[in-house]
């Protein structure tokens, strides 16, 4: 069992957080090394979004599917035995020979990240008393979160001097001390009671009131990967590669300071007029972004502004889908989760289209007009859905 310390949870669930981090780093860091991967199996820079948008599908689709199959299961060895598999194919897809033993290998690296993650949650659960699961809960979705300011950018560095199969050595490396650590220091855990069944959890998706908080997020979230997938072909535009790595950066640390306001405003203001500013700010930076790239610093700025604005409405799009049916809390945070991965394999897909039939500069635009389609959708459903005021 974990033995509680003074702040109330154990401090080895950050260790947790290395798995997150490591299987984040690999749900975003493709974007930076896009067009080295296309140039490696000659396959064009929308088919090689592919690879981003099946492990976002994958994800989206298998962490609530998987969750039920596992539950009964002690958690501590679904998290082990996740993290080894994930080592073996990230490994494995460094080693692809073409393009779709990547994909596939992609799928495989997309379920053992959707096996771990409800894993990792439970076990930081076990880790605290109820009244302090919040705070044991955050070192997980950290490792998330910080893996876009430190691992994306590295990892894309790597990618460029190196070549793009060094990266997926890097995510494989990451995962091996991860796991490494656990093995030593996890405590054994029972299995857990089971949790509701498949048709429960998908049961509110047969709500219009759902649908209505859930579809700005899909379209947000579309808006955000259209762009993100096809970032690195975006800035060579107008920088050198070796450039790219300081932008995401900047991407990733603006991402860490919205999720922190978008928590704080939402606590003050509500979930509604946050979500609406962060949204409208959103489609203002994007629809700037493409005549920002003929300036560093202004490129620099609405990177960072970009995360700011997307990832602070985090909090209150969960405050608004948790008031939409309050008495299947858990059920619609898995949903909001999975919507937002769903986007993003749609995202990939679309920004891989608009690429296609127009032009990489366009991209910010369409992201631009989801995000202004999205606002709307919000203030709509107004008087229909409940909402914290």
């Amino acid at each position: 069992m974990w033995p509680f310390n003074l702040r109330g949870f154990d401090p080895r669930v950050w260790l947790l957080a290395i798995g997150t981090f490591a299987t984040g780093t690999d749900a975003f860091v493709i974007a930076g090394i896009l067009q080295e991967l296309g140039h490696s199996f000659s396959v064009s820079e929308a088919a090689a979004g592919a690879v981003i948008s099946v492990y976002a599908f994958v994800y989206a689709i298998g962490t609530p599917l998987l969750a039920v199959i596992v539950a009964r299961w002690r958690q501590d060895r679904v998290a082990l035995l996740a993290l080894a598999v994930f080592v073996i194919v990230n490994i494995l897809c460094a080693l692809a020979p073409s393009y779709a033993f990547l994909i596939a290998m992609r799928v495989a690296a997309a379920l053992c990240a959707a096996i771990y993650a409800p894993a990792a949650y439970v076990l930081a659960d076990a880790a605290a008393p109820p009244e302090r699961r919040g705070s044991a809960r955050a070192p997980v979705a950290l490792g998330s979160s910080g893996s876009t300011v430190i691992s994306v950018p590295l990892g894309t560095y790597i990618g460029h001097y190196i070549n793009w199969q060094a990266t997926f050595v890097m995510i494989a490396i990451i995962t091996a001390v991860a796991l490494v650590a656990l093995l030593a220091l996890l405590p054994r855990t029972p299995a857990v009671s089971e949790p509701p069944p498949l048709a429960q959890r998908v049961a509110p998706l047969a709500r219009l009131n759902v649908w209505i908080v859930l579809t700005p997020v899909l379209l947000m979230f579309c808006g955000i990967y259209a762009v993100y997938s096809y970032i690195e072909p975006l800035l060579k535009t107008h920088f050198a590669a070796s450039d790219i790595p300081w932008f995401l950066a900047a991407y990733g640390v603006g991402g860490l300071a919205g999720s922190q306001l978008g928590g704080m405003l939402a606590d003050r203001f509500g979930a509604i007029r946050p979500l609406i500013a962060a949204l409208t700010m959103l489609a203002l930076l994007n629809a700037a972004l493409p005549t920002a790239l003929h300036s560093a610093i202004a490129t620099g700025v609405v990177m960072f502004g970009l995360t700011v604005s997307s990832w602070s409405c985090f909090a209150p799009n969960q405050a608004r889908i948790i008031a939409a049916e309050p008495e299947n809390r858990n059920v619609m945070i898995a949903l909001l989760n999975s919507a937002i991965f769903f986007g993003g394999s749609v995202g990939a897909l679309f920004g891989g289209a608009v690429l296609g039939a127009l032009s990489v500069t366009a991209l910010p635009y369409a992201a631009a007009i989801l995000t202004v389609i999205a606002v709307a959708v919000i203030v709509q459903s107004l008087p229909r859905v409940r909402h914290r005021r």
